[in-house]
């Protein structure tokens, strides 16, 4: 029941390893060492809950008869995690007059807790946060990008859930100085919390596949004319997250390290959102945060496997989507894609807080 980590760990207070109980069961957990960055619930392998900054986590799981593993995963800033598990069996509940059976049903998939995830103080609901990227028109056009280009104007769904049969997804976000110019010097973007979820049709769950602070990525050439690309300026910031800039003819284009493996028969929508701000890039010269004009957006690729590239002789990737480009602020934003229509969200919002973040 303990993580493995020397440094960390997590500690599952209830309910105890091997217990047998009833539904709701109650589920307590607590991180001892640095604070996470977050910390999430799985139930076999399947997300239900996620707190961010937080150093302990309570859920309520209302489930089947059956037996589960319940996972409790940190997630620190340097990237580095910490788990703890533990197996229980839920009895079935006793028929009046009839005392409960000793022996439990088959597992069935858990029901995610009923307490609905945070909305983000704007009083935008996340849902319709994540669905507003995928509306209207760009916020900003990104510099050295023709028009003609369909996602130079704003969103757009491509393969959107058709993954045509390849088993792998892959989230990216895309960051350009603005096609007005950038006229500040000392000013960095700052990206953290890239995830990408998806949602099972056949089961209505959602997966968290993807959750990086710390993306890696290239500086491309601004139309990716010829896949034309150098290194990246990237740098890690104290809590484990990065910083970048674009800019001089190049953008940066960043995805988490490894690819998020799928059923390409079992899609029912896929959600991407990252966080990003402006940050001063050297403290000891003026801050031109005020000046600066960077744009980000969002989006997924769908790749054949979960390592190699992909057929045929297309110079990109067949791509899922990729939200509208918004300018970064000096407060965090969200910039989100997804697959979904708003409605859908809302009827089955993924387990994502945006709690404090601006759309």
């Amino acid at each position: 029941m303990y993580g493995t980590q020397a440094t960390a760990r997590v500690i599952i207070s209830s309910p105890s390893n091997g217990a047998t109980t009833s539904s709701p069961v109650q589920v307590s957990a607590s991180n001892q060492g640095p604070q996470p960055r977050s910390m999430s619930v799985y139930v076999n392998n399947t997300l239900v809950l996620q707190k961010r900054a937080a150093s302990s986590i309570a859920a309520t799981l209302k489930l089947n008869a059956g037996r589960y593993t319940i996972k409790v995963l940190a997630q620190y800033q340097n990237d580095g995690s910490s788990t703890a598990t533990t197996n229980v069996t839920v009895a079935a509940p006793a028929s009046p007059g009839t005392p409960s059976s000793p022996t439990p049903t088959p597992p069935s998939t858990p029901t995610p807790p009923s307490t609905p995830t945070t909305p983000p103080s704007s009083g935008t609901s996340v849902a319709s946060q994540i669905a507003n990227d995928m509306q209207g028109k760009n916020e900003g056009y990104p510099h050295g990008v023709p028009l003609s280009y369909d996602w130079a104007n704003g969103p757009v769904v491509t393969m959107g859930n058709n993954a045509n049969g390849w088993q792998a997804i892959t989230s990216w976000g895309a960051l350009y100085e603005a096609a007005e110019g950038n006229p500040a010097t000392n000013t960095r973007v700052n990206i953290r919390d890239m995830q990408t979820y998806f949602l099972q049709k056949s089961t209505g769950k959602w997966l968290l596949l993807q959750n990086t602070s710390a993306p890696v990525g290239g500086a491309y050439v601004e139309d990716f004319s010829g896949d034309a690309n150098k290194p990246a300026d990237i740098r890690r910031e104290p809590d484990g997250s990065i910083s970048a800039t674009a800019g001089g003819g190049y953008n940066f284009h960043f995805y988490p390290s490894d690819r998020g493996s799928i059923n390409p028969n079992d899609i029912g929508g896929i959600v991407v959102v990252l966080e990003a701000r402006l940050i001063v890039g050297d403290p000891n010269k003026a801050d031109d945060r005020s000046s600066a004009r960077f744009v980000c957006s969002a989006g997924a690729d769908y790749y054949p496997a979960l390592t190699g590239g992909w057929p045929g002789n297309s110079s990109a990737n067949p791509g899922v989507a990729l939200g509208k480009m918004k300018y970064v602020r000096t407060e965090w934003r969200s910039f989100a894609m997804t697959t979904m229509t708003q409605s859908q969200l809302e009827s089955n919002p993924p387990p994502i807080n945006l709690s404090g973040i601006q759309p």
